[in-house]
């Protein structure tokens, strides 16, 4: 039973649902209270600094986004000059690769630009998902990157007549490997600590040029040896990799758009903090699924069936603000009370 305005009521004759949920002040939420502070007129979390923490997040993935986009610009250059004056198939396929890496890195930017917009009338959820549509779009493109490759150095290998490639090819190569794997653990570093799955995608993109590099540096490095078969043997060796790679990343987007749930040692935690939370007696149907770089978390607890409405109200608004403060990346917690039985 209920006490309401002194009333009681019966929950066989009422169900009663109470959800209690975060909206904008989840946005910009991070793990550690004592590192945030939340603006009630502007319903945001900020840093001791005052900025919001999700637009600083967004922020440091656009950079960095704008980098790989300039990067794959210039690597692309200097690849196809080198494959072309240098004669090298492997090094011109190379350079295909980086000219899809451009347009990962621009999908990167675009859909973190659509991701960081609030949530409006039409997505009261967000624009998250636009992380995800591009995380499998980097997928696919590294996939067509990677046939073309195969494609490319299948039909040099058939036509025959393949020359020695010069020195300039090899020095590209070197240069490719060095600069993307770099840009790799860099961006990847990035995309981590800010958990943006467009930007980690795009890292992998740059790991996987740093491997197309090197099969077509083994490539080149054979045939001036004497055995030009070798250079386009590399660049279809490669391509293998870049192939499983991109197939990896689409299935990452694929898990994202159709909201798969998270770790079970995250839900394990959820259920934990919910059934800490002093009158919950447990906690169940705990759902979970990533929108971007943040998380929306839906559960059930069941408290006391006697409590008054506005006891029960209190320990949902608890058991959200403690999820929201001991978990990171929360955009959004829904609580929905169950009397026991």
């Amino acid at each position: 039973m209920w006490h309401i305005c002194g009333t009681i009521i019966s929950l066989e004759d009422v169900p009663f649902v109470y959800s209690s949920w975060t909206g904008v002040q989840g946005r910009c939420n991070a793990k550690s209270q004592n590192r945030i502070q939340y603006d009630s007129e502007k319903d945001e979390f900020h840093d001791q600094r005052g900025v919001c923490t999700l637009d600083k997040d967004f922020h440091v993935a656009e950079h960095w986004a704008k980098i790989g986009i300039i990067g794959n610009i210039l690597l692309t250059t200097v690849k196809a000059a080198a494959g072309i004056f240098g004669n090298s198939t492997a090094m011109v396929a190379d350079a295909i690769h980086s000219a899809s890496d451009i347009l990962a890195s621009a999908a990167v930017f675009v859909s973190l630009r659509i991701a960081k917009q609030p949530a409006d009338k039409s997505h009261p959820y967000g624009h998250g998902k636009a992380e995800a549509l591009c995380t499998f779009i980097v997928g696919m493109l590294l996939v067509l990157a990677g046939l073309q490759i195969f494609r490319s150095g299948f039909l040099s290998i058939r036509r025959g007549g393949i020359e020695t490639p010069g020195i300039i090819a090899l020095y590209a190569a070197i240069l490719s490997i060095t600069t993307k794997e770099i840009m790799y653990r860099l961006t990847m570093q990035v995309g981590k600590r800010i958990n943006s799955p467009s930007t980690m995608a795009n890292a992998l993109d740059h790991r996987s040029d740093a491997f197309s590099s090197i099969a077509t540096l083994i490539g080149i490095s054979g045939a001036r040896l004497g055995f030009p078969v070798l250079d386009p043997i590399a660049g279809m060796v490669v391509s293998l990799f870049i192939l499983k790679m991109g197939i990896d990343i689409i299935k990452d987007g694929t898990r994202q758009i159709m909201d798969s749930s998270v770790s079970e040692d995250w839900v394990g935690d959820i259920h934990t903090i919910a059934s800490s939370v002093r009158g919950v007696k447990d906690a169940h149907w705990i759902r979970t699924r990533q929108s971007g770089m943040h998380y929306l978390v839906d559960l059930d607890i069941i408290v006391d069936k006697d409590l008054a409405l506005a006891d029960a109200h209190a320990i949902a608004d608890q058991v959200r603000d403690r999820i929201m403060s001991e978990l990171d990346k929360i955009y959004e917690v829904r609580v929905h009370v169950d009397p026991d039985q």
